[in-house]
């Protein structure tokens, strides 16, 4: 799953992670738990989220509590150190990447973090 409100690069990190992957999209932090949810629900167990940071009015940290998968936590902003170790520390998020990311750099983190 990957959740991002800029529909830019959603798109794009959707296009580089289809050819190898069944992806689900979703743009807002909300969406990203209904449909975490629905999909639990229905049996399906969804394996790695790519998680922006910042989704409109509701910050990743904030989804990642929700969650019992890897994460990995995606941001433009410096994020606080301590914040990062701390969702670390507590198995919140498997690996913290900032913007820009170069898409061979990013298939190549979600196969390691996956398997």
């Amino acid at each position: 799953m990957i959740c991002d409100d800029e529909r830019d690069l959603l798109e794009l990190f959707g296009l580089a992670l289809n050819i190898k992957y069944n992806v689900i999209l979703v743009d807002s932090g909300e969406d990203c738990i209904d449909k975490y949810i629905d999909e639990k629900n229905q049996g399906n167990k969804i394996h790695l989220i790519l998680l922006d940071y910042r989704l409109g009015g509701m910050f990743g940290d904030s989804v990642v509590e929700y969650n019992g998968t890897k994460i990995i936590l995606i941001s433009a902003y410096d994020l606080d150190v301590e914040l990062v170790k701390d969702l670390e520390e507590n198995k919140y998020i498997a690996k913290y990447i900032e913007k820009p990311i170069f898409i061979n750099s990013l298939i190549e983190l979600v196969a390691d973090t996956i398997s």
